[in-house]
């Protein structure tokens, strides 16, 4: 599970860690982990790019694939918001990924942080964290509909029709990306971090099923 931007392993409001044990009393086994510079994990959070966050992802598959019980054959991805642009670019790059869910995931960059100074003193404080001058250059120049080509597998777009922080056109472009291996759907009112336990019954019903039925 690929955390959001300035999230971390828990989540908002505990979304991953409630996922998490949703998804391991269906029988799957699930690794939550912290980018670098994010949570509890080393390094500062203006050192990291998106790039250095699939790094992260790669290294996470190599841990968790070495562990015994784990079939390699069966390895699902689930990216939140900026952690489901990290699952295409991961899933473009490591044919170890063979279903990718995206759950109101960032896909297009020009739509994002244009309103922020990218100088002077205030430059790249997002949310009380400051990111670095090497983050803009690589974020911007991401495509994320693209990498999507170069991944095979299937994937779920599950969007709240409320989220305020990605924008419907953007799992419009995730699912036309797949074609006819994508999956679009929607959890109504439902926010970025789902956070009313009805949205999230419903979020994680339709991501363990799918699951389920794709591995």
């Amino acid at each position: 599970m690929l955390h959001g931007f300035t999230g971390q392993h828990i989540e908002d409001r505990r979304l991953f860690v409630q996922a998490a044990r949703h998804l391991a009393e269906a029988g799957f086994a699930v690794l939550r982990m912290d980018f670098y510079g994010s949570g509890n994990s080393d390094g500062r959070f203006e050192e990291m790019t998106v790039l250095t966050e699939v790094e992260d992802a790669v290294a996470m598959l190599d841990w968790f694939t070495a562990q015994p019980g784990i079939d390699n054959d069966r390895i699902g991805v689930i990216g939140l918001s900026m952690g489901g642009a990290v699952t295409a670019l991961l899933g473009a790059r490591d044919p170890r990924v063979k279903a990718a869910v995206f759950w109101n995931a960032l896909a297009l960059p020009e739509m994002h942080f244009g309103d922020y100074p990218h100088t002077g003193p205030e430059a790249g404080i997002i949310g009380g964290m400051r990111l670095g001058e090497q983050f803009w250059p690589v974020f911007n120049a991401l495509d994320i509909p693209g990498a999507l080509a170069a991944y095979r597998g299937p994937g779920l777009v599950i969007r709240g029709t409320n989220d305020e922080v990605v924008f419907a056109p953007e799992a419009d472009a995730l699912i036309a990306a797949l074609g006819d291996r994508g999956t679009l759907r929607t959890i109504d009112q439902g926010d970025h971090t789902f956070q009313h336990p009805a949205w999230r019954a419903e979020l994680f019903a339709m991501t363990t099923e799918w699951l389920q039925a794709t591995l």
